[in-house]
């Protein structure tokens, strides 16, 4: 599955929130489709992710636009700026683009693991850790289905990063806000990774002792998450067991002796 044909799987929307999210994600994919460097990531990667893996405990949450990750180089130019206003997005900011109520922000790595807004191509765009490995790791190509809130069906094929990447990228998203949401897409990953194991999510590299880069930086992070558990209130809002969040990440992922 992972860099090859995607898995067929099926998501119905249920409110007019989820019809404008999935008319985002759609057209995200289809103006990115020819663009090796484009990723589906954020919410709407977890919730395709849980799509994808769907046999592992998880708690329901919807996303109410889609965040599509381009390389730097991609960024600098005007080619997907250009083809949004084409396609009657409206450049609200520098990376967020509406057409009514459908909405997609546009993301780009960030070269010193910190969150940051710049100027690439004139525009300014928001810069992610972990991104970077994110486009240059093989994605999981998912065949996507969406019956919409008045019935109608499309399909889109989506790029999202494999899951290991996508737990990284969570776990980064927490040192910039402290917000359920994140807690919740991370125990999600986290439950798939321990369900189904390595091979069969793509690979598993967090549970290693010779972690370097990204991968240290995350691993740091989401123990000093399970460590804070019991204090943090974000947690308690994204209605997992903080118990269980916190075994998933003891078990999962290699910790560092001091």
């Amino acid at each position: 599955m992972v860099g090859g044909p995607g898995r067929a799987v099926e998501t119905v929307a249920t409110s007019a929130a989820d019809d404008n999210a999935f008319r985002a994600l759609i057209d995200a994919c289809r103006l990115s489709a020819d663009l090796p460097e484009a990723r589906i990531v954020g919410g709407q990667m977890v919730g395709i992710l849980t799509l994808v893996y769907p046999d592992a405990p998880r708690v329901d949450r919807r996303t109410a636009d889609a965040d599509l990750g381009i390389s730097t180089q991609i960024a600098s130019s005007s080619i997907l700026h250009d083809r949004l206003r084409n396609a009657d997005y409206v450049a609200t900011s520098g990376n967020h683009y509406e057409l009514g109520e459908a909405q997609i922000d546009v993301l780009a790595p960030s070269p010193d693991g910190s969150f940051r807004s710049a100027v690439s191509g004139g525009r300014g765009i928001d810069l992610t850790p972990g991104l970077g490995l994110a486009l240059s790791s093989a994605p999981v190509v998912v065949d996507l289905g969406i019956t919409f809130l008045d019935g109608h069906h499309e399909r889109t094929s989506v790029r999202v990063p494999r899951l290991e990447v996508a737990v990284l990228l969570k776990a980064f998203a927490t040192t910039s806000r402290s917000a359920p949401k994140d807690y919740t897409d991370l125990y999600n990953l986290l439950s798939i990774a321990y369900r189904y194991g390595a091979e069969a999510i793509g690979g598993w590299r967090l549970d290693a002792s010779d972690i370097i880069g990204a991968r240290r930086d995350c691993a740091t992070i989401l123990h000093a998450l399970a460590d804070g558990a019991s204090a943090n209130p974000a947690i308690a809002g994204a209605h997992v067991e903080r118990e269980e969040f916190v075994a998933l990440i003891r078990e999962l992922v290699f910790r560092e002796r001091t």
